[in-house]
C-alpha cells in the first residue's frame, strides 16, 4: 500500500512515462475507489474523509489494525470486563461486545466530547496527568479485568501496573507497539512469562503501517 503511493508520486521520465501514469491512475483508482475492493468494503475511504475511525457503516472502530480487530471481535465475550487507557471510538466498540468497560482519560476535552456518547455499561473517568501515578493506578480501584487495552500515556508504566490487575487468564493489549519507547514496558511482559503476537498493518483512514501486540499467557480468555 505505501510503496503503492510511494511508486505514484515517484517523478516518471522516458518513454514509459505515459504508460506508467496510466497503469497508476487505474491502480489507483481500483484500489480506493472499486466499490468491491478492500479499502471500500472495510470503510476505510469513509475512515479517511472523516478523520475518524468507523466502518462502512460508520460504526466506531477501535483506532488499531484492522488485523488485530478481526482477529480480537470473535474471541470477546459478554462476561469479560475491560480496562482501557485512553478512551474513545474503541470504547464505544468494545462496549457492544463485553459485560463491561471501564476507561481513563487523561485529555479533559476530548473526555467531554465522548462521554455523552458512551453505552450504560461504559465507566468513564477522567484523570489529568497532573495527579501523578493516579492515572496508572486507577484500573486498581476497579475489578480483575480479562483484558488491559493500553492505549493512552505512561504506557511502559501502566504495561507494568496491567500485571497486577488481570485475571488468572487475563491479557495485556499494547497499540503502537512498534514503537522503541515502550520496548522496557514489552520486556517485562515477556521476562514475566508472557507470550506475544503482533498484528501489523494499517488502520482506519491511516496509510502508514503501525502494530498493535496481544500479551498472553498459555491459559488465556482469548483461547490463543
Amino acid at each position: 500500500m505505501v510503496k503503492l503511493i510511494q511508486t505514484f508520486f515517484t517523478p516518471i521520465v522516458g518513454k514509459d512515462r505515459a504508460w506508467r501514469f496510466s497503469i497508476m491512475l487505474k491502480a489507483f483508482g481500483d484500489v480506493f475507489f472499486y466499490k468491491k475492493s478492500f479499502f471500500s468494503e472495510i470503510g476505510w475511504l469513509k475512515a479517511y474523509d472523516q478523520k475518524i475511525p468507523v466502518d462502512n457503516n460508520n460504526n466506531p472502530l477501535p483506532w488499531v489494525t484492522y488485523s488485530f480487530i478481526d482477529f480480537v471481535t470473535p474471541r470477546l465475550d459478554k462476561r469479560f470486563n475491560i480496562f482501557e487507557y485512553g478512551s474513545g471510538y474503541s470504547t464505544l466498540y468494545y462496549s457492544k461486545y463485553v459485560n463491561k468497560v471501564y476507561s481513563v482519560e487523561h485529555d479533559k476535552e476530548w473526555y467531554e466530547g465522548v462521554k455523552d456518547q458512551m453505552r450504560d455499561n461504559v465507566e468513564l473517568h477522567y484523570v489529568p496527568l497532573s495527579e501523578g501515578e493516579k492515572y496508572v493506578s486507577k484500573s486498581s480501584q476497579e475489578e480483575p479485568f480479562q483484558l488491559v487495552i493500553v492505549d493512552g500515556r505512561r504506557r511502559n508504566l501502566c504495561l507494568e501496573h496491567a500485571l497486577e490487575v488481570i485475571t488468572e487468564d487475563g491479557v495485556i493489549v499494547l497499540d503502537d507497539s512498534e514503537r522503541d519507547k515502550y520496548k522496557k514496558g514489552k520486556d517485562l511482559l515477556i521476562e514475566k512469562g508472557f507470550k506475544e503476537i503482533t498484528f501489523t498493518g494499517i488502520a482506519p483512514g491511516m496509510f502508514l503501517n503501525k502494530s498493535t501486540t496481544i500479551f498472553y499467557r498459555n491459559q488465556n480468555c482469548l483461547n490463543i
